[in-house]
C-alpha cells in the first residue's frame, strides 16, 4: 500500500488515514463509494489515496456571439469566421 500511495512504510498508516478521512471530510469519498468498493465497481476512493486531485469536468469553450462572425467548432476549440464565409470542413483551417 506504501509503494501504491508512493510514500515511506513509515508515514503510510498516518497518511492513509489523513488522506482517507480528509476525502471524506470533503465528500469525495460516499458511503456508495464503500458499496462499490465491495462489490468491486469503478470508484474514486483509489484516487483519494493515492493523492490525486480530483478530476475536473472538461470544458468546452464557446466563442462569444457577434452579427458580423460565424461561430465554429475546430479540434482545439470554438473560432470565429466572418459571417460571409462558410465554417472550414478542417478544424485547422482557421490557423
Amino acid at each position: 500500500m506504501a509503494s501504491f500511495m508512493g510514500v515511506s512504510q513509515e508515514r503510510m498508516p498516518a497518511l492513509f488515514c489523513q488522506r482517507l478521512a480528509d476525502g471524506i471530510r470533503t465528500g469525495r469519498i460516499s458511503y456508495s463509494d464503500i458499496n462499490n468498493l465491495q462489490l468491486d465497481q469503478p470508484t474514486e476512493i483509489w484516487m483519494v489515496l493515492k493523492g490525486k486531485p480530483k478530476r475536473a469536468a472538461p470544458t468546452h469553450s464557446q466563442a462569444p456571439r457577434s452579427p458580423n462572425f460565424r461561430n465554429c467548432s475546430g479540434i482545439d476549440g470554438a473560432f470565429q469566421v466572418p459571417a460571409s464565409q462558410r465554417c472550414p470542413a478542417s478544424g485547422y483551417a482557421h490557423y
